[in-house]
Protein backbone atom coordinates (compact mmCIF):
# COMPACT_ATOMS: atom_id res chain seq x y z
CA UNK A 1 0.00 0.00 0.00
CA UNK A 2 3.05 2.20 0.81
CA UNK A 3 4.70 1.57 -2.46
CA UNK A 4 1.73 2.42 -3.97
CA UNK A 5 0.98 5.67 -2.19
CA UNK A 6 4.18 6.87 -2.98
CA UNK A 7 4.35 5.70 -6.85
CA UNK A 8 1.31 8.05 -7.00
CA UNK A 9 3.01 10.82 -4.94
CA UNK A 10 5.78 10.90 -7.52
CA UNK A 11 3.70 10.64 -10.42
CA UNK A 12 2.21 13.99 -8.94
CA UNK A 13 5.30 15.57 -8.58
CA UNK A 14 6.37 14.64 -11.86
CA UNK A 15 3.47 15.94 -13.04
CA UNK A 16 3.82 19.30 -11.16
CA UNK A 17 6.93 19.96 -12.06
CA UNK A 18 6.59 19.28 -15.87
CA UNK A 19 3.47 22.17 -15.55
CA UNK A 20 5.56 24.37 -13.18
CA UNK A 21 8.64 23.97 -16.00
CA UNK A 22 6.60 24.91 -18.49
CA UNK A 23 5.43 28.53 -16.92
CA UNK A 24 8.94 29.43 -15.90
CA UNK A 25 9.78 29.17 -19.60
CA UNK A 26 7.03 30.88 -20.80
CA UNK A 27 7.72 33.58 -18.22
CA UNK A 28 10.99 33.89 -19.12
CA UNK A 29 10.77 33.12 -22.83
CA UNK A 30 7.32 33.11 -23.69
CA UNK A 31 4.73 30.40 -24.90
CA UNK A 32 6.52 30.05 -28.30
CA UNK A 33 9.53 28.51 -26.28
CA UNK A 34 7.37 26.44 -24.84
CA UNK A 35 7.88 22.52 -25.95
CA UNK A 36 8.27 19.17 -24.62
CA UNK A 37 11.32 18.89 -25.29
CA UNK A 38 11.98 22.18 -23.97
CA UNK A 39 10.30 20.84 -20.47
CA UNK A 40 11.59 17.93 -21.03
CA UNK A 41 15.68 18.59 -20.67
CA UNK A 42 14.42 21.41 -18.12
CA UNK A 43 13.40 18.39 -15.35
CA UNK A 44 16.02 16.07 -16.96
CA UNK A 45 13.68 13.66 -18.39
CA UNK A 46 13.31 12.27 -21.66
CA UNK A 47 10.50 13.76 -24.06
CA UNK A 48 8.85 10.29 -23.66
CA UNK A 49 7.99 10.24 -20.33
CA UNK A 50 6.96 13.72 -20.23
CA UNK A 51 4.38 12.14 -23.17
CA UNK A 52 3.24 10.03 -20.91
CA UNK A 53 1.82 12.81 -18.49
CA UNK A 54 0.96 14.97 -21.27
CA UNK A 55 0.10 14.16 -24.87
CA UNK A 56 0.91 17.42 -26.21
CA UNK A 57 1.57 20.92 -25.55
CA UNK A 58 -1.80 21.49 -26.17
CA UNK A 59 -3.35 19.42 -23.53
CA UNK A 60 -0.93 20.43 -21.46
CA UNK A 61 -1.78 24.50 -21.94
CA UNK A 62 -5.50 23.10 -21.60
CA UNK A 63 -4.38 22.16 -18.10
CA UNK A 64 -2.43 25.51 -17.08
CA UNK A 65 -6.06 27.23 -18.25
CA UNK A 66 -8.10 25.58 -16.55
CA UNK A 67 -5.64 25.42 -13.50
CA UNK A 68 -6.02 29.75 -13.81
CA UNK A 69 -9.62 29.51 -14.08
CA UNK A 70 -9.85 27.26 -10.88
CA UNK A 71 -7.50 29.42 -8.95
CA UNK A 72 -10.00 32.98 -9.89
CA UNK A 73 -12.74 31.28 -9.21
CA UNK A 74 -11.43 30.19 -5.67
CA UNK A 75 -10.71 33.91 -5.07
CA UNK A 76 -14.20 34.93 -6.24
CA UNK A 77 -16.09 32.30 -4.37
CA UNK A 78 -13.96 34.48 -1.38
CA UNK A 79 -14.92 37.37 -2.08
CA UNK A 80 -18.29 36.60 -2.68
CA UNK A 81 -18.53 35.30 0.71
CA UNK A 82 -16.67 38.33 2.21
CA UNK A 83 -19.07 40.91 0.55
CA UNK A 84 -22.62 41.18 0.74
CA UNK A 85 -23.34 44.09 -1.36
CA UNK A 86 -23.38 42.90 -4.94
CA UNK A 87 -22.12 46.46 -5.93
CA UNK A 88 -18.84 45.45 -3.79
CA UNK A 89 -18.75 41.77 -5.09
CA UNK A 90 -18.49 42.63 -8.76
CA UNK A 91 -16.38 45.75 -8.26
CA UNK A 92 -13.32 43.60 -5.62
CA UNK A 93 -13.87 40.27 -8.53
CA UNK A 94 -13.01 42.73 -11.39
CA UNK A 95 -10.02 43.76 -9.05
CA UNK A 96 -9.18 40.23 -8.62
CA UNK A 97 -9.19 39.57 -12.42
CA UNK A 98 -7.05 42.44 -12.52
CA UNK A 99 -4.37 41.58 -9.60
CA UNK A 100 -4.29 37.87 -11.26
CA UNK A 101 -3.40 39.18 -14.82
CA UNK A 102 -0.61 41.09 -13.39
CA UNK A 103 0.59 38.70 -11.19
CA UNK A 104 0.95 36.06 -13.50
CA UNK A 105 0.64 37.31 -17.08
CA UNK A 106 2.08 34.23 -18.35
CA UNK A 107 -1.11 31.96 -16.92
CA UNK A 108 -3.66 34.85 -18.40
CA UNK A 109 -2.50 34.66 -21.40
CA UNK A 110 -2.83 30.76 -21.68
CA UNK A 111 -6.12 31.56 -20.09
CA UNK A 112 -7.68 33.68 -23.21
CA UNK A 113 -5.25 32.49 -25.57
CA UNK A 114 -2.79 35.35 -25.85
CA UNK A 115 0.67 36.33 -26.96
CA UNK A 116 1.64 32.74 -28.73
CA UNK A 117 -0.12 30.77 -25.66
CA UNK A 118 -2.69 29.47 -27.91
CA UNK A 119 -5.07 26.34 -27.15
CA UNK A 120 -7.18 24.86 -29.85
CA UNK A 121 -9.93 24.32 -27.43
CA UNK A 122 -11.87 27.34 -27.36
CA UNK A 123 -11.77 29.23 -24.46
CA UNK A 124 -16.14 29.27 -24.35
CA UNK A 125 -15.88 25.46 -24.00
CA UNK A 126 -13.51 25.60 -21.17
CA UNK A 127 -15.09 24.34 -17.62
CA UNK A 128 -13.05 26.89 -15.91
CA UNK A 129 -14.19 29.57 -17.86
CA UNK A 130 -18.05 28.70 -17.51
CA UNK A 131 -17.42 28.52 -13.72
CA UNK A 132 -16.29 31.28 -13.52
CA UNK A 133 -18.98 33.12 -15.57
CA UNK A 134 -21.79 31.78 -13.92
CA UNK A 135 -20.44 33.34 -10.72
CA UNK A 136 -19.77 36.79 -12.41
CA UNK A 137 -23.73 36.32 -14.13
CA UNK A 138 -25.12 35.31 -10.45
CA UNK A 139 -23.89 38.55 -9.41
CA UNK A 140 -25.28 40.75 -11.98
CA UNK A 141 -28.36 38.99 -11.47
CA UNK A 142 -28.64 40.12 -7.86
CA UNK A 143 -28.42 43.56 -9.10
CA UNK A 144 -31.77 43.53 -10.98
CA UNK A 145 -33.10 40.35 -11.36
CA UNK A 146 -33.88 40.20 -15.53
CA UNK A 147 -34.12 37.42 -18.32
CA UNK A 148 -30.99 35.05 -18.88
CA UNK A 149 -30.52 36.90 -22.35
CA UNK A 150 -30.41 40.81 -20.59
CA UNK A 151 -27.99 38.99 -18.09
CA UNK A 152 -25.83 37.27 -20.53
CA UNK A 153 -25.47 40.54 -22.38
CA UNK A 154 -24.46 42.23 -19.12
CA UNK A 155 -22.25 39.39 -18.72
CA UNK A 156 -20.27 40.13 -21.94
CA UNK A 157 -20.52 43.80 -21.40
CA UNK A 158 -18.23 43.00 -18.16
CA UNK A 159 -15.78 40.20 -19.84
CA UNK A 160 -15.50 42.87 -22.80
CA UNK A 161 -14.81 45.89 -20.65
CA UNK A 162 -12.57 43.92 -17.76
CA UNK A 163 -10.64 41.32 -20.07
CA UNK A 164 -10.22 43.92 -23.31
CA UNK A 165 -9.00 46.69 -20.82
CA UNK A 166 -6.14 44.20 -19.33
CA UNK A 167 -4.83 43.01 -22.65
CA UNK A 168 -4.37 46.72 -23.41
CA UNK A 169 -2.71 47.31 -20.38
CA UNK A 170 -0.65 44.24 -20.81
CA UNK A 171 0.52 44.99 -24.45
CA UNK A 172 0.85 48.84 -23.76
CA UNK A 173 2.70 48.23 -20.41
CA UNK A 174 5.75 49.63 -22.23
CA UNK A 175 4.10 53.06 -23.40
CA UNK A 176 1.78 53.51 -20.55
CA UNK A 177 2.49 52.68 -16.70
CA UNK A 178 0.26 49.51 -15.42
CA UNK A 179 -0.67 52.03 -12.73
CA UNK A 180 -2.07 54.43 -14.87
CA UNK A 181 -4.04 51.55 -16.62
CA UNK A 182 -5.37 50.31 -13.50
CA UNK A 183 -6.66 53.64 -12.42
CA UNK A 184 -8.46 54.01 -15.52
CA UNK A 185 -9.56 50.17 -15.15
CA UNK A 186 -10.87 50.77 -11.51
CA UNK A 187 -12.66 53.67 -12.59
CA UNK A 188 -14.14 52.45 -15.70
CA UNK A 189 -15.41 49.68 -13.39
CA UNK A 190 -16.76 51.02 -10.92
CA UNK A 191 -19.14 53.36 -13.72
CA UNK A 192 -19.93 50.24 -15.15
CA UNK A 193 -21.18 48.69 -11.55
CA UNK A 194 -22.54 51.70 -10.61
CA UNK A 195 -25.02 51.58 -13.70
CA UNK A 196 -26.18 48.58 -13.11
CA UNK A 197 -28.18 49.74 -9.98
Amino acid sequence: METLERKQRSREQTRSAIVLTAKDIARREGWQAVSIRKIADAIDYSAPIVYEYFDSKDILLDEIRNDGFRELQHEYERIKKLYRDPEKRLFEMSVAQWQFAMDQPEIYQVMHNLNGAYCNRPICESSGMEAVSILIREIIFTFIPKSQESIQKLYFEWWSLSHGMISLALMLRDRQSLELSEQVYRDSIRRFVRGLR
